[in-house]
């Protein structure tokens, strides 16, 4: 999984707007990613985006109007429950499906110098023909791919196709076609059903022990969080389960055993788990498992600005005639933004800004906001902004971009 530093970094949002500093649950655990900040919504950047992308085929519900629920945190789920063997029953009818995938990948060190790094994380299998889904950040450039089976038995690993976007990645086994035959399956659920309170439970490989089971509840939802390449990934499910480094690409489960997240990153002021984990949903993942599977990186809408939340106070502090929405910091030169017309801070006197109040009618209060709704968007649609400037408030159509790994800022 990857843990996520608190920093002052301020955060890039690339085309889904998102800098993510975070590191994953898989390479964490032999520093590959090593160790970064978690969001700090303040900064705005579109690009194109990483991990946390895109022809979907369930769209993510759209969180921007209101806030995400309050955060709800314990440790006697199994109270709530009511049945001892729930657990039991989720982890002998799931277990056989989840493996252990370990990598080798050439890296440089802090001095220039290249060598091979071994690490491991999770992942879960989907369908017979030996497809396996994981992070992203768990088979990133690795030059090698072991997959370890439930029965013990390992493979090959072919990566079929990467998104860093929303840092999903789907690998094939290269298992005889009799023991595809044999592969027990996972089921994918809904996660638009999920409820804040509800029993969910994530078995994984953490710090390499595999296919180790735990429990807790959702602690809450539609979270915005940084993927591995400062992109944002909407609707994320946050849950205080424990959830390890090793536990990237696990899935998350519901009492009736389905998928209904895929373990991500975890909020981590020390190395390990403190009760505060973040999966992907399962709708994210059947969004763009299609083209995963087709060998295609799924595209992410691209805005190309950065920027912060405006607050009262700031909005006092300038004469803002409005105390809510995006003030952008930055606007990439002729991205959709620019082209749009919209305009950064000028000599980085905050009282020039744009200020972003809505999308497409939408109320726009933050950066997590934009980011959301950008989401439910693809490459190319246009969107109507509502914004102010110099106390007036005007609108524009803004055709977006397409976000491409890599664009960490504004540029």
């Amino acid at each position: 999984m990857r843990p996520v530093i608190r920093s002052n970094a301020a955060v890039v949002l690339a085309a889904l707007l998102g800098i993510s500093l975070l590191t994953g649950c898989g390479r964490l655990d032999v520093g590959a990613l090593g160790q970064s900040s978690t969001p700090d919504p303040t900064v705005v950047a579109s690009g194109t985006q990483q991990p946390g992308r895109n022809a979907p085929t369930v769209a993510p519900p759209i969180a921007t109007s209101a806030p995400p629920p309050a955060s709800v945190t314990g440790s006697s789920a199994l109270a709530a429950v009511g049945d001892n063997d729930a657990v039991v029953r989720v982890y002998e009818q799931v277990s056989p499906t989840v493996v252990n995938i370990t990598f080798s990948a050439r890296v440089r060190n802090s001095f220039g110098q290249q060598g091979d790094q071994q690490g491991s994380g999770s992942g879960f299998i989907i369908d017979k023909e030996g497809h396996v889904v994981t992070n992203d950040h768990v088979v990133g450039n690795a030059t090698r791919l072991d997959v370890t089976l439930a029965d013990g038995t390992s493979y090959i690993g072919d990566v079929v196709a990467e998104d860093p976007g929303s840092d999903l990645a789907v690998v094939h086994i290269q298992a005889p076609s009799e023991k595809l035959a044999q592969l027990a399956v996972a089921s994918i659920g809904d996660s638009t059903s999920l409820k804040v309170g509800q029993v969910v439970v994530a078995i994984g490989n953490p710090f390499g022990l595999e296919r180790s089971a735990s429990f807790g509840i959702v602690s809450s939802l539609g979270r915005v969080r940084p993927g591995q390449q400062q992109h944002l990934i909407s609707n994320m499910i946050q849950t205080d389960a424990a959830i390890n480094p090793g536990n990237s690409g696990g899935p998350l489960l519901n009492l009736q055993g389905q998928v209904i997240g895929i373990n991500e990153q975890i909020e981590a002021p020390t190395q390990g788990n403190v009760g505060v984990g973040f999966a992907i949903p399962s709708n994210t993942l059947s969004r763009y498992l299609p083209q995963l599977l087709a060998g295609k990186q799924p595209p992410h809408a691209y805005v190309g600005i950065s920027g912060t939340a405006l607050t009262p106070t700031v909005a006092e502090q300038i004469r803002a005639p409005v105390q809510q929405g995006v003030m952008l910091a930055t606007v990439v030169p002729n991205g959709p933004a620019g082209r749009a017309g919209l305009h950064g801070a000028a000599r980085n006197d905050p009282a020039t800004a744009d200020l972003i109040t809505q999308l497409d009618g939408r109320v726009v209060r933050s950066v997590e906001d934009l980011a959301s709704y950008i989401d439910t968007k693809e490459p190319n649609d246009r969107v109507q902004v509502t914004y102010v400037r110099s106390g007036q408030t005007q609108t524009t159509d803004m055709t977006l971009g397409t976000w491409e790994p890599g664009n960490t800022q504004a540029r």
